[in-house]
């Protein structure tokens, strides 16, 4: 168990007129569609057999056209063309799609990404001389560039053409790009606002399928899906039909890079999901950036490429990355819980900043911080002059508009309300801790902070059965806007509880209610095994364990009460 116990929103009954109108689907799972807000069965088969959305002209992405129209342009030249991504799995996705689209056309591509440790987020003037030293006569940034306006008017003085496209909130004074593509500009009439960057580009590539059809947008949907899920939005709507589609795809294995990374994963004999992504593909691809003597190139060479041996040495260089950025984590989380002693009185907002502190995983253990703690925290790496931090926060804390409110003090910042960043002088950084801590203070202090759990059903084990797991699976794909559901089992008692894993830190143990029994697993609750010696209600997410080719339904926890 955290620091903190969650208060359990259990569900209220479904009504019996709404009952009878869900009446096609099992009782436990009318109470998951009601909670998400469906009352009738024609509004639940639509979100779960979503259509693809068939915008009008006059709602298409502002500046697509122009865009397109200048690609054309370049292609037709022989320009080179520039695509500059992001670190992330987003911004890396992004970045393989354009450029794999564009290669199909015969376009001069020259794919860049920037190093976390290095150059930091988003456009930077070295990249951009780089750039045009190798000839790029059109510059096209994949999420991100919207804020980059002395980045974009010096490609622009070098006689680069230049295009934008991102997802991010745009500053009041735009960039001076030849076209910007982005929903979230002010008036910009695309309906959905919640496109993740490489959802932006596959808006892109579709349009450019009009000019091109050698392009076929479909082919990329699952590098698509990948940087959706892990962008972390709202899987609604056309995102949650461009990931189910996307997810099919990547159940198919037919791109040689994401085989590979599959099969280092161990999943090749199972079928992927949503969570598979978020937990296990994405953080291999973002394993690289967070290393600071890595080549954080290898994601973006990886998915660029077709060939087997090239795609496995890959995948196993992501493999080597991403268990030293875990060992590195730990220490890293280890070495600033002893700043925050389990029975102490916590600060309003947890600060911790150190020239020990690695930048690569400040954001994973700031994170780590948010979930134990529920505090917003703050993690940075002290350098000779300047501090880089990330910030997570908690939904009563809107982290991103407590920065915006002291920018004075940084000399970048960005994000959104429950992550964030910010590079800030060294001379600085006692009036930001003393600055923040009253924000955080004011808003905090008279709140009675704790996470909470929306639970979905009240369930019985028995009604955990191949049925209700297959009903379970329409639900997919799962993640933001629409989570694995969660359901409450009472008056459970637990048989042959075990800890396992490299340090002990989860359990593994048989729920028994007198009738049924099922296997569970509880990750991250290594130290709760006494908690389970009498009878206890348990709250988790029903699952299907693959293993060696053996499959068993388990309860996945996610938190426990005893009774």
């Amino acid at each position: 168990m955290t620091q903190n116990d969650f208060q359990w929103n259990l569900p209220d009954p479904v009504p019996e007129s709404i009952s009878g109108n869900l009446d096609s689907f099992s009782i436990p799972f009318q109470s998951v569609l009601y909670r998400r807000g469906f009352k009738t069965s024609q509004e639940a088969i639509s979100f779960l057999l979503p259509q693809e959305p068939c915008f009008p002209k006059e709602l298409s992405l502002r500046h697509l056209e122009l865009g397109c129209d200048l690609i054309k342009k370049a292609v037709e030249n022989k320009q080179d063309i520039a695509i500059f991504g992001d670190y992330d799995t987003d911004g890396i996705t992004a970045t393989a799609v354009l450029t794999l689209a564009l290669r199909k056309i015969g376009a001069r591509v020259i794919p860049s990404i920037p190093n976390r440790i290095e150059d930091g987020y988003g456009l930077n003037l070295t990249a951009v001389d780089d750039l045009y030293d190798q000839g790029t006569k059109l510059l096209i940034t994949v999420d991100n560039g919207i804020r980059s306006n002395a980045e974009v008017s010096h490609a622009k003085s070098l006689g680069m053409s230049v295009i934008i496209t991102d997802h991010h909130l745009p500053p009041k004074t735009l960039p001076a790009a030849d076209a910007i593509i982005n929903p979230m500009l002010p008036g910009d009439p695309y309906p959905n606002k919640n496109l993740a960057g490489v959802g932006v580009v596959y808006k892109l590539i579709s349009e450019l399928a009009c000019y091109f059809p050698a392009i076929k947008p479909r082919e990329y949907l699952d590098l698509v899906a990948l940087g959706t899920i892990a962008d972390i939005v709202s899987l609604d709507g056309e995102n949650r039909y461009l990931v189910k589609q996307g997810l099919i795809q990547l159940n198919r294995h037919s791109r040689q890079s994401l085989l590979s990374v599959i099969g280092a994963v161990g999943y090749l004999d199972r079928k992927i999901f949503a969570a598979d992504i978020s937990y296990q593909i994405a953080p291999r691809i973002n394993s690289s950036g967070r290393l600071a003597d890595a080549n954080h190139l290898v994601p973006l060479e990886l998915l660029l490429s077709s060939d087997p041996a090239e795609c496995g040495k890959h995948a196993q260089t992501l493999e080597i990355h991403n268990d030293r950025r875990k060992r590195i984590s730990r220490k890293m989380q280890e070495r600033i819980e002893v700043q925050f002693p389990p029975k102490a009185a916590l600060p309003p907002i947890l600060i911790s900043l150190d020239s020990d502190h690695d930048i690569g995983v400040a954001g994973i253990t700031a994170g780590y911080l948010t979930r134990k703690y529920y505090l917003p925290a703050v993690v940075g790496a002290v350098g000779e002059e300047t501090t880089t931090a990330s910030c997570r926060s908690i939904p009563e804390f809107d982290i991103s508009a407590a920065l915006k409110s002291i920018k004075h003090l940084f000399t970048q910042f960005g994000g959104h309300e429950l992550a964030a960043g910010f590079t800030i002088e060294n001379q600085n950084l006692s009036l930001f801790i003393e600055e923040m801590t009253a924000l955080a203070a004011r808003e905090l202090s008279h709140l009675e902070l704790q996470p909470a759990l929306e639970i979905d059903a009240i369930v019985k084990l028995s009604d955990l059965n191949s049925a209700f797991y297959r009903e379970l699976l329409k639900l997919e794909p799962t993640g933001e806007g629409n989570p694995q559901p969660i359901f409450v089992a009472r008056g459970l008692t637990a048989q042959r509880v075990s800890k396992i894993g490299k340090y002990g830190d989860h359990l593994k143990f048989i729920v028994d209610d007198g009738q049924n029994t099922l296997p569970a697993i509880a990750f991250g609750q290594g130290s709760s095994a006494s908690s389970l010696a009498g009878k206890f209600d348990l709250a988790f997410k029903f699952t299907e364990n693959v293993f060696r080719g053996n499959r068993e339904f388990q309860l996945q926890v996610v938190d426990f009460k005893p009774r």
